[in-house]
């Protein structure tokens, strides 16, 4: 049964940043407007948690739509993704794509065109076609030069005066994370690039700077996988001199033994990986994600993907990314970390980064002396190759 909703904010929650109507990409026109179709869009990109959506009891007119050839009613002002529920057309979890029109995972063809499902309305007469293929799509913006590079990026090469890498970043992103640090591109859409587009601008601007790394963050960049391994494969296209470098830069949670064959197939040569704990329960806390056995499947397909990637692609560079603030992991955890990613690997590179105050988590910043004990806890696992980031700069190994 659909429960049409609405966006609905709290004023006195609201911290007047401005985003829901800047950087959202609203179905309804604009953000609270009497057309807007509950997708939840200006709810994930709010920092200040002052959006939720609410059951809307208004009375709507059914509109009829067709999917696949065969006829459905459905509310009017409703999201495609909805429709198509309604229609028996299954969908990933709602915590396995972005759900803000970014990774187009949901993209299906509407009277012709291609639409991400989850912030598209429906409308009366609408034919929907679920079935037949469609080149991937991905809103990717913020193409630029990297100082210092990702978590996949060997420390040894920064030298904090001149890029070493370019990068171009996904929009949308599968966690959600509180205290998350690129949200506007993680809790948002826009206009979709197509995989050649994409890696003809990341290899121009290899040229313009004069670097070798090339590099896919995001928002979370292996969501809409057909979408990153056509990406790095015409990167590698354009760029198969022995010197070029391929970086994906991922919280993990997606990565299969499979999917990790492909990106390697594809020309990947370098990936970082967030290691966002050991326990389930910091791993929500952390990333934001409510069903406990999703957050334990995504724990663990980060874990795993390392120690595939080291024990089975010894080619790949694999950094790692440890995050920490006292207000989300214990040290007692770090501990545990390390011990476990030391029987992984006792020299695999990591980065632990001091997590801040950003998004809707005002945190304190860990102090220059509490990352350097952090460090010395994961020295005292066997791991041998940690950095931590801090207000100065990185420190280690």
């Amino acid at each position: 049964m659909i429960m049409p909703c609405i966006a609905q904010r709290d004023q006195n929650l609201c911290i007047f940043c401005g985003a829901c109507r800047n950087s959202v990409t609203c179905p309804g026109g604009e953000v609270f407007s009497p057309d807007c179709i509950g997708c939840g869009a200006c709810r994930l990109a709010c920092p200040g948690s002052a959006i939720e959506l609410i059951e809307d009891r208004g009375r709507r007119k059914n509109v009829c739509i067709r999917v696949n050839g065969t006829i459905f009613s459905v509310p009017e002002k409703i999201t495609l993704k909805a429709a198509l529920l309604h229609a028996g057309i299954s969908f990933p979890h709602e915590e396995r794509h972005c759900g803000v029109g970014g990774c187009w995972c949901c993209a299906v063809l509407a009277d012709g065109n291609a639409v991400p499902a989850c912030i598209t309305c429906v409308r009366e007469g609408m034919v929907i076609d679920t079935e037949t293929y469609i080149e991937p799509g991905r809103v990717v913006t913020g193409f630029g030069p990297h100082m210092v590079g990702g978590v996949g990026t060997p420390v040894s090469i920064r030298n904090y005066s001149s890029p070493i890498e370019v990068a171009c970043f996904t929009h949308g992103c599968n966690l959600r994370c509180p205290q998350c640090q690129n949200h506007i591109m993680a809790f948002t859409g826009g206009l979709e690039m197509k995989p050649k587009e994409a890696a003809v601008m990341l290899s121009n601007m290899r040229r313009i700077f004069r670097v070798h790394r090339m590099a896919f963050s995001g928002g979370e960049c292996t969501l809409n996988r057909p979408w990153l391994i056509q990406a790095i494969g015409e990167l590698k296209k354009l760029n198969h001199d022995e010197k070029s470098r391929i970086h994906v830069d991922t919280n993990g949670s997606l990565l299969t033994e499979d999917y990790l064959d492909e990106l390697v197939g594809a020309g990947m040569t370098d990936a970082g990986i967030d290691l966002k704990g050991t326990r389930p329960a910091t791993f929500q806390r952390v990333t934001g994600i409510r069903d406990a056995e999703l957050a334990r499947s995504y724990l663990e397909n980060a874990w795993n993907s390392v120690k595939y990637l080291v024990e089975n692609h010894p080619h790949v560079f694999v950094g790692t990314g440890i995050p920490y603030n006292r207000a989300l992991i214990s040290k007692e955890e770090v501990l545990e970390l390390g011990e476990r990613l030391a029987r992984i690997s006792k020299t695999v590179q990591v980065c632990v980064l001091d997590y801040r105050p950003a998004f809707r988590l005002k945190l304190e910043q860990p102090a220059v002396e509490e990352m350097i004990e952090i460090k010395k806890i994961l020295n005292s696992a066997g791991l041998e190759n940690v950095f931590v980031q801090t207000s100065r700069g990185h420190i280690g190994p």
